[in-house]
C-alpha cells in the first residue's frame, strides 16, 4: 500500500490511504482542536472547529471527515482558519449559558477550553439562550440541554459503542435536541445508564447526578474496575482523598471508552458510611472496637490452639474472588505453609469451576481462549446461558457492534427473552437442563453433514472417533423430543455455526451453575474443536462473575491444585513451593467451599478465616450456613462491611476496596491488569495482603514480603504462565493512559488459545435427564439471574446507594397465563416457595418467559434468592446448582 504524502504546516508528512487529515495531523504531533470527534466514534464533522485550509485552492475542510490526498498543502492555523474557528466558537457561546462557576465540568469543559486557547473571551453577539429545564428524575444522570452544542457525541456513543438506541436527535433548527423516543424520561427508555454519554459529553449538558462539586479534580488515576470479570480500565478522578467521578479508560483494549452503570456509578461504595473502620471483637454484649494488635493476637492464639489441639485439618480458609492476585497467592500460601492444610477455596466455586474442569480436560486451558476483540471479528457468535448485557456489559457491547455494524450473525440459546434477543438470527429456547442434548445434537449435524474442519481435527485433536460414535443417537429429531426445539432449528443453528470462517462461543453461569455444568462446557469445547475455532481464529469465552475469579484460581486458592494449576500430587511442584516457603506442603486434598460448610456443621472443622465473601448471602440454604458457622469454635471475617456472615464472626477485620490497594486482577480473557491505589484506606482498614502478613507474624511464621511487588516477583518465579508480567508503580498517574495492550506489564494475556499438550481432546458426554423434582405442588421453574443495574453480590449491593434506587424491593416475574391460573394480579405480594426455603416478593407480569417459568434477580438483599436453592452440587466441581429449581407461588 503506497503512502500518501501531503504538506502539513510546511512540513512533508506521509500517511496511509484513507486516513483523514485530522488522523494524520494527530499522528504527526500537530494539534487541531475539535469538539465532536472521538476515536471510538464515526466522524461526522458536526462542530466544524477542526477546519483546515488547503492552500492550493483556499478551500476550508473539516479535517475529521476529509481524507488525505497526495499533494495537499494543509495549513491548520492560517488567518482564514483562525478567523472562522473563532466565529464558530462565538456562535456556540452565544447560545451557551454563563454558568461556568457552578457547572460540574469546570475547567474540563471542551468548549471553554478551546475558547480560551484561541482567545475568545467576551462574545460581542446577542445572547440567544436555549430554553431547557434540568431533568434529573433518575438517580444517575442529570440533563441540562441548555448547554448542549449538538455535537452528537452522546447519540453516537449510544448507537455505536453500547448499541442501545435509547436517544437520537429530535426536532429541527433551533429546537433540535438529543432525546429519547417521544421525549420520555431516561428511566422509561432503553437507557442502561452506562454513563458513556456523560463521560464523552464535552460540556455540562450531561452530568452525574447528586455530585458534590469541589472544583477541578486534582488527580486522575487509572485502575481496573472491581465489579464484574470483564476487567474494564477505569479512570478515577480524585479530590481531597475522595473519588469525585469515574470515567472509562479511552485506550483500554477491553472496554474501548465505555463502562456499565456499575463501573460509572458504583464507586459510592468506597465512601459508604457503613464501612468498617476498626477491628471488632465479639464479647458478651456484642462487638466492641479493638486495636489491630489485640485482634491479631487473639486470632493467632485461637488458630494456633485449634491447630495444636485438633490438627491442621480442623482449619479452613475461604478466599475472595474479588481479591487481587497477590492477595489470593499470599492467602493460599498462608493456608498451606502456616496453617498446614489444603482446606482453601474461593468464591468463584459458585460459578467457574466447570471452566477449569471442562476446558482443562478438553483444551488444556483454564478459561477463555481468545481476546475480546475477536468477538467483533467473528462471522458467527453463539451466546449460551449468559445474559451478557447484564452480567458482562462490555461483552454485550462487542456482540451488538459485531451484529449491527460488521455483519455477524448471532445464535442465542436461552429459555428467557433477554435484551439480546432482538439481535439474534436464531433464538433457541431449550427446556431447562437440556443444554447437553442440544449441543450434542448440533455436533451430530456438523459431523454427519461433513461440516467439520477435517485438517484441524486430524492434526490438532484426538478422541474424535469415540465422540462421533457417541453422538449417533443425538439426531435433530431426538433433540427436539428432549429440548422442545424444532429439529429444523437445530440443523440451521449447527450449519450456520460450522460454515463460518470465524466463530465464537460465549457462555456464563447459566451453563456453569447447573448440575451438569462441566459436561456442558465440554460439549461447547467439542463444537469449537470440530470447527477449528479454538483461537486465535474464533474462540470460546468463559465469562467470570467477579473481578478476579480467574486470578483467584490461577493463584492456587483451590483445595486440589497448587498455584498455576500445578498438581498437588506432583513431587516437583511441592518441592518448588517448599523451597519458596520454607515449609512442607500438605499432600491431602482439601475441602471445597460447600464441603467446609458441611464439615463445620458436623464439627469436623473448628476454625475458619473468610476474606470478603458472604456465604450466608450467596450460598444455597443460608440457614444451614448459619448453623454451620454457629458450630465453629472460632470464625474470623475480613470485609468492608458488617455482612450477614461477619455478624456471626468472633473477630471482624476491616478490609479495603479495590480502589484503596495495589495489585493485579486477571480478567475473564486471561488479561493481567494493574490495580492502582486511588485513595487512602478509610479508617484503620487494611488490604488483605497486609492483614495476612501481620497475622502470619503473630502466629510465629513471618513472611518475607515488604510490598505487593515482592509477592508478584514470587508469583512470576513459581507460576510459569505469569512469568514476565512485571509490576509498575501504581502512582504513575497519567502514565496509565497508554493502552493496556502496549505494555506487557499492564495487560498481557496469559492464554493464547493453543493446546499446551499439543492436542485437544474431544469429550463424549451423555445427556441424562435430571431426577424430576417438579410436581403438582411445585409446578413452576424458577430461573435466577443478574440485572444490569446491580452487582451480583448482595453484600455489596446493600451499600451501593445509587444502584439500589431502581431495585429496592424483591420481585418475581411471571407470565400472565401462569398468573391467571394461580390467581395473582400485577403488584400482588406473593410467597415464592421451594422445597428448601421461601421468600416474599412482588409479582411482575412479563412476556419474556415461556409458560411454567418464573424469574427472580439474584442480587436483591430484600429477596435473597439463595434461600430457595438446595446444596445439590455438580459431583466433579462441587459447584451448587443456583440457576433453576422447582417452586410454587402463593398469593399473600
Amino acid at each position: 500500500m503506497e503512502a500518501v504524502t501531503i504538506t502539513l504546516n510546511g512540513i512533508e508528512v506521509s500517511g496511509r490511504p484513507g486516513m483523514t487529515i485530522l488522523e494524520l495531523a494527530q499522528e504527526s504531533g500537530v494539534k487541531i482542536p475539535t469538539l465532536c470527534h472521538d476515536p471510538h466514534l464515526t466522524s461526522i464533522g458536526a462542530c466544524r472547529i477542526c477546519i483546515v485550509e488547503d492552500e492550493r485552492s483556499g478551500r476550508l475542510f473539516a479535517s475529521c471527515v476529509t481524507p488525505v490526498e497526495a499533494g495537499m498543502l494543509i495549513n491548520t492555523e492560517s488567518p482564514k482558519v483562525l478567523e472562522r474557528r473563532k466565529t464558530i466558537i462565538e456562535l456556540m457561546l452565544a447560545s451557551h449559558p454563563d454558568t461556568c462557576l457552578v457547572c460540574d465540568k469546570g475547567n474540563r469543559c471542551g468548549l471553554r477550553k478551546i475558547a480560551s486557547d484561541i482567545g475568545v473571551g467576551y462574545v460581542n453577539l446577542q445572547k440567544i439562550p436555549l430554553a431547557a429545564t434540568i431533568q434529573e428524575v433518575n438517580p444517575f444522570i442529570e440533563r441540562d440541554l441548555s448547554k448542549c452544542i449538538l455535537c452528537a457525541k452522546c447519540i453516537r456513543a449510544d448507537h455505536e459503542i453500547v448499541v442501545e438506541g435509547a436517544i437520537d436527535y429530535m426536532n429541527r433548527g433551533f429546537t433540535t435536541k438529543p432525546a429519547t423516543l417521544g421525549d420520555s424520561p431516561l428511566e422509561s427508555s432503553e437507557c442502561t445508564f452506562c454513563g458513556t454519554c456523560v463521560a464523552i459529553c464535552p460540556t455540562g449538558a450531561l452530568m452525574e447526578k447528586n455530585r458534590v462539586y469541589s472544583g477541578t479534580s486534582a488527580d486522575r488515576i487509572s485502575t481496573t474496575c472491581g465489579f464484574c470479570g470483564c476487567g474494564c480500565n477505569i479512570n478515577m478522578e480524585v479530590k481531597s482523598n475522595r473519588i469525585v467521578r469515574a470515567k472509562p479508560g479511552t485506550e483500554s483494549a477491553v472496554n474501548h471508552g465505555a463502562l456499565c452503570v456499575k463501573g460509572s456509578y458504583g464507586y459510592d461504595l468506597i465512601h459508604s458510611q457503613d464501612r468498617l473502620m476498626k477491628p471488632l471483637i465479639k464479647g458478651d454484649d456484642g462487638f466492641e472496637e479493638a486495636s489491630w494488635d489485640d485482634a491479631l493476637t487473639l486470632i493467632a492464639s485461637e488458630l494456633n490452639r485449634i491447630k495444636n489441639d485438633g490438627g491442621s485439618s480442623k482449619l479452613a480458609v475461604l478466599c475472595s474472588s474479588k481479591a487481587t492476585n497477590e492477595e489470593s497467592y499470599l492467602l493460599q500460601r498462608f493456608t498451606r505453609s502456616v496453617l498446614g492444610t489444603n482446606n482453601i477455596d474461593n468464591g468463584s466455586r459458585l460459578y467457574s469451576m466447570a471452566n477449569i474442569e471442562g476446558l482443562g480436560w478438553t483444551l488444556g486451558l483454564p478459561g477463555t481462549t481468545s481476546r475480546i476483540n475477536t468477538i467483533e471479528q467473528s462471522e458467527i457468535i453463539m451466546v449460551v446461558g449468559a445474559n451478557i448485557t447484564s452480567s458482562a456489559p462490555v461483552v454485550g457491547y462487542a456482540v451488538k457492534r459485531a451484529v449491527k455494524y460488521k455483519g455477524a450473525k448471532l445464535i442465542l440459546i436461552d429459555p428467557q427473552e433477554i435484551r439480546l434477543t432482538s439481535f439474534a438470527d436464531i433464538w433457541l429456547r431449550p427446556r431447562i437442563g437440556t443444554d447437553i442434548a442440544l449441543l450434542n445434537g448440533m455436533a451430530n449435524v456438523i459431523i454427519n453433514e461433513g461440516l467439520i474442519d477435517e485438517e484441524y481435527v486430524l492434526r490438532k485433536t484426538d478422541n474424535f472417533e469415540t465422540l462421533r460414535d457417541s453422538l449417533q443417537k443425538y439426531t435433530p429429531e431426538y433433540v427436539e423430543e428432549m429440548t422442545g426445539i424444532l429439529s429444523d432449528d437445530v440443523r440451521q443453528a449447527a450449519r450456520l455455526f460450522a460454515k463460518a470462517n470465524v466463530a465464537s462461543i460465549i457462555y456464563g453461569d447459566g451453563i456453569t451453575q447447573q448440575i451438569t455444568g462441566t459436561d456442558a462446557v465440554m460439549c461447547l469445547a467439542n463444537l469449537t474443536m470440530l470447527t477449528g475455532n479454538v483461537g486465535p481464529r474464533g474462540g470460546i469465552f468463559a465469562l467470570q462473575r467477579d473481578c478476579n475469579g480467574q486470578g483467584a484460581c490461577d493463584m492456587g486458592a483451590l483445595p486440589n491444585l497448587l498455584p498455576g494449576y500445578q498438581a498437588l500430587e506432583s513431587t516437583d511442584s511441592k518441592e518448588k513451593f517448599k523451597k519458596h516457603w520454607g515449609a512442607d506442603i500438605p499432600s491431602e486434598v482439601g475441602l471445597t467451599a460447600l464441603e467446609m460448610i458441611e464439615h463445620a456443621k458436623n464439627s469436623k472443622i473448628s476454625g475458619m478465616f473468610i476474606t470478603s465473601e458472604d456465604p450466608v448471602s450467596t450460598f444455597p440454604e443460608p440457614d444451614l450456613v448459619k448453623e454451620a458457622f454457629g458450630a465453629l469454635d472460632f470464625l474470623v471475617v475480613s470485609d468492608m462491611f458488617l455482612t450477614e456472615t461477619a455478624k456471626l464472626a468472633n473477630v471482624v477485620l476491616p478490609a479495603v476496596s479495590f480502589a484503596e490497594k495495589e495489585g493485579t486482577f486477571t480478567n475473564f480473557e486471561g488479561r493481567v491488569q494493574q490495580v492502582s491505589k486511588v485513595v487512602e484506606p478509610m479508617g484503620d482498614s487494611l488490604p488483605d495482603h497486609e492483614i495476612v502478613i501481620r497475622l502470619a507474624s503473630s502466629m510465629g511464621n513471618p513472611m518475607p514480603y515488604s510490598s505487593v511487588q515482592d509477592i508478584m516477583k514470587e508469583i512470576e518465579e513459581s507460576i510459569p504462565m505469569y512469568q514476565g508480567i512485571g509490576y509498575l508503580d501504581s502512582q504513575a498517574g497519567d502514565e496509565f493512559q497508554s493502552s493496556l495492550d502496549k505494555s506487557p506489564k499492564k495487560g498481557r494475556r496469559l492464554y493464547k488459545g493453543q493446546f499446551p499438550s499439543g492436542f485437544g481432546r474431544f469429550a463424549s458426554v451423555e445427556y441424562e435427564p435430571q431426577p424430576e423434582e417438579y410436581s403438582a405442588d411445585y409446578s413452576l421453574t424458577l430461573l435466577a439471574g443478574s440485572t444490569a443495574r446491580r452487582p451480583s453480590i448482595i453484600s455489596e449491593g446493600i451499600k451501593l446507594s445509587k444502584l439500589s434506587m431502581f431495585l429496592s424491593e424483591a420481585y418475581v416475574e411471571i407470565g400472565e397465563s401462569d398468573a391467571w391460573k394461580i390467581g395473582i394480579n400485577e403488584g400482588d405480594e406473593v410467597r415464592v416457595v421451594s422445597r428448601v426455603g421461601e421468600l416474599t416478593a412482588k409479582a411482575r407480569f412479563t412476556n419474556a418467559l415461556p409458560e411454567g417459568m418464573v424469574y427472580m434477580p439474584d442480587c436483591l438483599e430484600s429477596g435473597p434468592v439463595n434461600r430457595l436453592f438446595s446444596t445439590t452440587v455438580d459431583p466433579r466441581t462441587k459447584t451448587p446448582a443456583l440457576q433453576s429449581c422447582a417452586v410454587k407461588l402463593e398469593r399473600i
